[in-house]
This record gives structure tokens, sequence and C-alpha cells, in this order.
């Protein structure tokens, strides 16, 4: 609960930063051009200048988080070394199994493939719009699924 209270805290000013530049929303006519495609590009531009600084923004609370997080082992390792621990009980506090490596990767490759996946469909269903967003997650969500599915049968 702490985690989501500093990440809403953190996300929050940079969130009413963006805000502040951002101009007002007045929805333009769709322009017909030669190929009869209707084109809503205002609409397209305040989406993508809407979601590249969350994204940023994301991408670096993440980055601090996990070089945290290594910081914080690596000064536990120095304590461990310091007290002169056994080497199996500071092993088996320090290090994840193979198994979990495996599947953290396993679970790495299938978001970003959902990831991809969702963002290639949405890229070909133009115009983008709320709709993009419903596919992305779609395609998350199923990797997700697919996921389970993958760990559910490697464990048997």
């Amino acid at each position: 609960m702490k985690k989501i209270l500093r990440s809403i805290t953190t996300i929050t000013p940079f969130g009413i930063t963006f805000g502040q530049n951002s101009k007002p929303m007045t929805p333009s006519t769709p322009q017909l051009s030669f190929d009869s495609n209707i084109h809503h590009s205002s609409l397209d531009d305040n989406l993508i200048q809407t979601l590249v600084p969350l994204f940023a923004i994301g991408l670096v609370i993440i980055l601090l988080i996990k070089s945290v997080k290594y910081f914080l082992d690596y000064k536990l390792k120095n304590k461990i070394i310091d007290r002169s621990i056994s080497e199996q009980l500071a092993a088996s506090i320090l290090e994840k199994s193979d198994t979990d490596k495996k599947d953290d990767t396993i679970k790495w490759a299938f978001l970003l493939l959902g990831l991809s996946g969702g963002l290639s469909v949405a890229y070909y269903t133009k115009p983008l719009d709320i709709h993009s967003l419903a596919i992305i997650t779609f395609c998350i969500g199923v990797s997700f699924l697919s996921y389970y599915f993958f760990l559910k049968k490697s464990k048997k």
C-alpha cells in the first residue's frame, strides 16, 4: 500500500506540470482527403502528446525503483558478508532459483509480445482513439493469460 501511495504522490506533480502546458481540446472537423479516409489529426496529436510523457515518467519511475532495489540488495549482501553468515544461508536468502529467473524472463517476453501485438493492431486500425487503448489492453491481458497457462502447464 505504501508503494502505491508513494507512486501516486510521485506521479501527480508530473501530471499537473504536463497538464499546465496543454492546449484546450477543441474538436476539429474531420477532413476528407482524396483517398476517402477521414483524418482526425488534432485528436491523434493530443492523444500522443498525453501518453508519451506518462510513458516516459513510468519508465523513469521503474528505473528508480529497480536501481534502489539493486542498491539495497548490495548493502544487504555486504552486511551478510561482514557478519560471516554461512554461505548456504546467505545463498538461500539472496539468490533466486533458476526457475524463478526463467519465469521472470518468460513473463517479460509474453508481456512485450502482447504489447507489441496490441500496438501493431492499433496502428493498422486507424484513426487512433480510445478503441486503440482497448485493443492494447486486451492484447496485454491475453498475453498475461497465456503466461498463466504456460506456468500452469510447465509446473505439471
